[in-house]
């Protein structure tokens, strides 16, 4: 077989081991800016869309598209479960104060959440979806968190005070109950996405001068802390901050990202192996990223910087050329392409 079939024969292997499942799921929520938020699914393309839950925000669809879990409330607030095809949501756990924190397992059978006071600290807790048994981890302030590709642990990144610039490291477990690891030490990590075969997340240094930004870039480590590795190289100006990782591509070669600071979030795309970084749309346009495809052909996003009522939920193109509107008025998307 020459290089050139090869190739070929391998991007399709690679294409199929990351196509969306069956049962592609779009959610998103309507009037969460105006203090009036309805949790809304859609197919993934936006199509067969429909209220689900009034009062629903801050929504993860599972990776088998069928579940939705969502917050309810703004203090004591709830993670809360509900089928896509509608009826009643059940309560997993109560007094969520970190939304990030909220991520699902790949096999869908286990949601991580962070509980607690409103001034903490807090509990990062494994919730068993069948039985909403809860298994704690980790107390402190919560940073970050992502499951292993594979379904085989998760990482988080945890600080021990709220005071901010952040002291955070990277930590990780199995599932099945193993200790807790910990695999950075510099107390400069945090936003860990854990991807097939390594695990990216930002990294701060100093702000350069006072009332300014620490500076973010991505690195990745292996999931024994071993080979740190920085992959981006960035010079954000006064007031911004840098890039953060959002999610990876089920082949590992395309990482979508956020470039953040004051009054920005900007969606951006990196490709690890050559450290090439851009803005995914070509130009701070306030498009903010959500997440990636598996197959890393589309990045999920919304129009109007992060505070704008009238930006749409779009589909934009690897490379920036294309854009789709899968929602208007619409925010907080996630879906399971």
């Amino acid at each position: 077989m020459n290089r050139r079939v090869l190739a070929a024969a391998l991007a399709g292997v690679l294409l199929g081991a990351g196509a969306a499942p069956a049962h592609a799921t779009l959610a998103y929520v309507k009037g969460a800016l105006q203090g009036k938020p309805v949790l809304w699914v859609a197919d993934d393309d936006g199509g067969n869309a429909r209220a689900l839950v009034t009062g629903g925000f801050s929504p993860r669809v599972s990776p088998d598209g069928t579940q939705v879990a969502f917050i309810t409330g703004t203090r004591r607030a709830r993670l809360k479960l509900v089928s896509v095809a509608g009826g009643p949501a059940r309560t997993l756990a109560r007094n969520v104060w970190n939304y990030d924190a909220v991520a699902w397992a790949p096999d869908a059978t286990k949601l991580s959440v962070a509980t607690g006071p409103e001034l903490g600290p807090y509990t990062l807790k494994l919730i068993e979806v069948a039985t909403g048994a809860a298994r704690p981890l980790n107390r402190g302030v919560i940073h970050g968190v992502s499951f292993a590709p594979g379904g085989e642990g998760l990482v988080w990144a945890r600080s021990f005070t709220p005071r901010y610039p952040v002291e955070a490291n990277l930590y990780t477990t199995t599932l099945d109950g193993g200790p807790v690891r910990r695999i950075t030490d510099d107390g400069r990590a945090t936003s860990p996405v854990w991807g097939p075969e390594r695990i990216a997340f930002s990294r701060s240094r100093p702000a350069p001068r006072r009332s300014d930004y620490p500076k973010l870039d991505i690195y990745t480590v292996g999931a024994d802390g071993t080979v740190l590795r920085r992959v981006t190289r960035t010079k954000p100006p006064f007031l911004l901050a840098g890039l953060s990782p959002l999610a990876w591509s089920a082949d590992g070669t395309r990482l979508a990202a956020q470039y953040t600071g004051q009054d920005t979030s900007e969606a951006w795309r990196v490709v690890p192996a050559t450290a090439a970084a851009a803005d995914a749309t070509g130009a701070f346009d306030g498009v903010v990223g959500w997440g990636l495809s598996r197959d890393g052909t589309t990045l999920l996003a919304t129009t109007g910087y992060f505070d704008d009522p009238a930006g749409d939920v779009i589909a934009v193109a690897w490379d920036g050329e294309a854009r789709t509107v899968l929602a208007r008025r619409a925010t907080q998307p996630s879906w399971n392409r």
